[in-house]
């Protein structure tokens, strides 16, 4: 493979993480999903899919999703220190990781996924060509960290 300089393709792998930080009472849940592996783009990856977090809470108060990136925002090469920085938003609403703690990306006052159904939320990623440009090809990945509390 070329590298983004010359306007070749690189590979991504995009790896994906769950953790529920307290314990779950009756329905309540919280799964992620990973966006399959893609290629980057030279003229950049608008809105790719990164996965969708399905949630299930029968908590009357709401609940708060919060995610965290491990790499802050940047997917990284797997044998360099090579990154290549992304921006993200769940559910359409835009989520700073490059503090590398954890953001709220979404917060609910009630009981919003109706029994025994479940909220699924798009997790989206955009790369800018800037950010792939001059970087070796390989595989590129980054673990998101989502955590739901309830309210």
């Amino acid at each position: 493979m070329r590298t983004g300089r010359s306007r070749g393709w690189l590979l991504l792998v995009f790896l994906g993480l769950l953790l529920e930080t307290r314990p779950a009472t009756a329905l309540e849940a919280i799964q992620y999903t990973p966006g399959s592996s893609f290629v980057f783009n030279p003229a950049g990856n608008p809105n790719q899919d990164f996965g969708t977090v399905h949630v299930q809470s029968d908590s009357s108060t709401g609940w708060s999703l919060q995610v965290r990136s491990l790499n802050h925002s940047a997917l990284k090469y797997a044998t360099s220190n090579n990154t290549i920085h992304y921006t993200l938003t769940v559910d359409g609403a835009s989520v700073d990781l490059t503090g590398g703690n954890n953001v709220t990306a979404k917060t609910t006052t009630t009981l919003t996924c109706n029994q025994p159904g479940v909220c699924n939320y798009p997790v989206l990623g955009t790369i800018s060509a800037g950010a792939i440009d001059g970087k070796p090809a390989g595989a590129y990945t980054d673990t998101l960290i989502f955590t739901m509390i309830n309210q």
